[in-house]
């Protein structure tokens, strides 16, 4: 028996939000003591980024969306909070992707573990040479995502996880991206590029190419173009949690008043102490089922 009514299913960021994986920041925050090696901005205190993870959870459940929970992180695994990087779900199963850093070796396992605790299959893995972390994925429509090629995901990882969407006639747009605001090369295309609706886009231009926004407009697909200053306080990490409905970080007043003059839902999340890590709060949630 297990814990699951319906198989996990994904295939938009759009739709209702139904079930997800988190992982509040535990101890083995403590375990960074040089913020420079993981490329942390200073250091975040455990107890305040495990009470702006509270927040978002609360907020979740409050609109009906069932969170299961990690549990334990393994001692050093700093950037377990971060959970969607590690895999994404579809058609019942989960891919599980390799992680690039070495700070972030071994949460794939974990992720493994938690999986088939909940009863779901494991699909694929990345493995080999492959590199692919799954914050580097993100739906545009329900036949179509978009995989950003960086320092942390490579050819190889793009390749493997191309052959499983090919099984479910899902095509796969590769999007190269030029880097951070820092141009390290080590951003997600989720911290970049971000669906808030079925024909609505947030967009950092400057880390994407020019291409790549012309495809979202041939698909009818408005952008809005996110500010530098936004961008870095990770404004493009949105999640919808139903059509309409969308979580935000706060002090993003352009993306803000952007969304709700398009009559969305703009729900504020303080995320200051996670955003140090140098993550966003979409890379806080693993959807696991996502109505259509």
């Amino acid at each position: 028996m297990t814990s699951w009514d319906i198989s996990p299913s994904v295939r938009t960021e759009v739709g209702r939000l139904e079930s997800v994986l988190v992982h509040e920041p535990g101890p083995e925050f403590s375990t960074v003591v040089d913020p420079d090696e993981w490329d942390w901005d200073g250091l975040p205190r455990q107890e305040s980024a495990a009470s702006e993870h509270a927040a978002l959870v609360e907020e979740l459940e409050e609109r009906g969306v069932t969170v299961h929970r990690l549990n334990d992180a393994c001692e050093g695994l700093a950037e377990s909070l971060f959970v969607r990087d590690v895999g994404f779900a579809i058609e019942g199963g989960l891919v599980v992707g390799k992680m690039v850093e070495k700070t972030r070796h071994g949460e794939e396992r974990r992720v493994t573990e938690r999986a088939v605790e909940l009863g779901i299959p494991i699909y694929h893995t990345v493995h080999g040479s492959g590199g692919f972390e799954a914050g580097n994925m993100v739906w545009i429509e329900e036949e179509t995502v978009a995989i950003g090629r960086s320092r942390t995901t490579n050819a190889e990882g793009i390749r493997q996880v191309r052959n499983v969407f090919e099984s479910y006639d899902i095509d796969v747009v590769d999007v190269p991206i030029f880097g951070s605001t820092e141009s390290t090369g080590q951003t997600h295309l989720a911290l970049v590029f971000g669906m808030v609706d079925t024909d609505l886009a947030l967009v950092y231009p400057q880390a994407v190419p020019a291409e790549f926004v012309e495809v979202l407009h041939d698909r009818g697909i408005e952008t809005i173009e996110v500010p530098m200053r936004e961008q870095r306080n990770r404004a493009t990490s949105t999640i919808v949690v139903e059509p309409g409905e969308v979580l935000v970080p706060s002090g993003n007043p352009y993306i803000r008043s952007a969304l709700l003059e398009r009559g969305m839902d703009v729900v504020e999340l303080d995320v200051r102490e996670i955003r140090k890590t140098g993550g966003g709060l979409k890379g806080l949630v693993l959807p696991l089922d996502r109505s259509q």
